[in-house]
């Protein structure tokens, strides 16, 4: 969303602007209409120009300004330089005849009329992108009606697909709703918007970054305890959700450990997220076999093939984690997968592809060499593998040390010798007699 606002004639008496105006606004009335309509506000911005007192003429001045903004309809017939012109007049108008807090109503009325998403929502959508930005611009950047427009915005923009037009705002938001001092509530209310306008994007890239401000969002939801106990619980409880749907998504350690999340225990979700921090495919199994867990999965629109296969990725990337820098058997993976040998392959790609685990396959030997794994978590189990896998890298580097050591001797002692016989005087032969 760009920075710059469209600039008005700042020359030119009240009557002339109102007149420009509303000669434009007249385009859709009747064409008979159109004469009375621009000569009824002219004369009443006549009057303001006539007044030879101040308080008169601010008076009269609003009231043609209020008049002239509220018969504003929307997007009228124009080039796209004079709707935006005629609407970049209004802001000015507004904004040279009222006070900050008096203007909010006239220049959402504007936001209103131009940012309807009924069915010419995706007509001649660029000048109403520059419209929108152009009232948001002209405000404060303290002002809390920024983040009315910036809704606005969202809301046409999503309805068009064009979302690209908000990415540096988007960016910029969470330091705007600290600027805008705007209530808890509101915030709460705008993150979700912007997370649901950009999870209604098919493109992957808007999904991910739905789910960024979706972590925002909890962070900051775990911190305002002014929030009701509803509120909190629902937000903690969407995006545990999202967190179980992201097909790339496999460490749940920080969600987990968020103050707002532990308000969820003893909830079914909270049990099946525990599961995904250090359970296993049988835990799960489990967990799918409760009663509640079929309303659980469709409440949230969770698929449940999509967290046993996710499940079963995490099985084996444990399977892995103990097994670093040695093999693990075809017959040991189909065991932990509960699926056939035949199948270990198309497993351990995928397992390679969501990034837990990196190895070779080796067909001959039918196994597959661990290089590295992600954990899960790391606890006492994980400190004592590590202490047992560091003892043995010791040992072996000890025992490298040794043979370094004693093939180092031995090259040392063959120079020796070398040398000594190369130093050593040639014998002659004894003179016959």
């Amino acid at each position: 969303m760009r920075s710059d606002l469209v600039s008005v004639l700042s020359e030119g008496t009240l009557s002339d602007h109102v007149e420009e105006c509303a000669a434009f606004i007249s385009r859709a009335l009747p064409e008979a209409e159109r004469p009375a309509f621009i000569q009824e506000l002219h004369a009443q911005a006549a009057k303001a120009d006539e007044a030879s007192d101040a308080d008169t003429r601010a008076q009269i001045s609003r009231a043609v300004v209020a008049d002239l903004v509220k018969k504003t309809p929307g997007m009228i017939e124009g080039t796209d330089r004079e709707v935006e012109g005629v609407f970049n007049l209004l802001i000015t108008l507004i904004r040279n005849n009222y006070r900050e807090e008096e203007a909010r109503d006239f220049l959402l009325h504007l936001v209103g009329v131009v940012s309807e998403t009924g069915a010419t929502a995706g007509q001649r959508v660029a000048v109403k992108y520059r419209i929108l930005a152009n009232v948001f611009n002209t405000l404060p950047a303290h002002s809390a009606v920024r983040l009315e427009v910036f809704e606005a915005l969202l809301a046409l923009t999503a309805h068009n697909g064009d979302l690209d037009y908000l990415n540096s705002a988007i960016q910029a938001l969470p330091s705007w709703l600290v600027q805008w001092k705007v209530s808890p509530e509101q915030v709460h209310s705008c993150l979700d918007k912007v997370a649901d306008a950009l999870r209604s994007s098919e493109r992957a890239e808007y999904s991910d970054r739905a789910f960024e401000i979706e972590l925002m969002h909890l962070r900051w939801v775990s911190q305002e305890t002014s929030l009701s106990k509803e509120v909190r619980l629902a937000t903690a409880e969407n995006v545990v959700a999202a967190a179980l749907r992201q097909p790339k998504l496999f460490d749940f350690g920080d969600i987990v450990r968020e103050p707002v999340v532990a308000e969820l225990n003893g909830t079914p979700l909270f049990s099946l997220l525990k599961i995904f921090v250090g359970g296993s495919r049988s835990d799960l199994d489990k967990w799918l076999a409760e009663s509640e867990s079929a309303s659980t999965l469709e409440r949230l629109s969770l698929d449940k093939d999509g967290l046993v296969h996710k499940m079963q990725l995490l099985d084996l990337s444990d399977l892995c984690a103990g097994s670093v820098s040695s093999e693990v058997t075809y017959a040991q993976i189909a065991e932990t997968l509960a699926v056939d040998e035949s199948d270990v392959e198309t497993w351990v790609i995928d397992v390679i592809r969501a990034g837990l685990v990196s190895g070779k396959l080796s067909q001959v030997k039918r196994s597959f060499r661990v290089y590295r794994s992600a954990q899960r978590s790391f606890e006492k189990p994980q400190w004592e593998a590590l202490e047992k896998r560091l003892v043995q890298w010791q040992s072996s580097i000890s025992s490298l040390k040794e043979t370094v050591r004693k093939a180092d001797a031995q090259l040392n002692q063959r120079t020796l010798l070398e040398t000594e016989k190369a130093n050593a005087p040639e014998s002659t032969a004894a003179p016959a007699s």
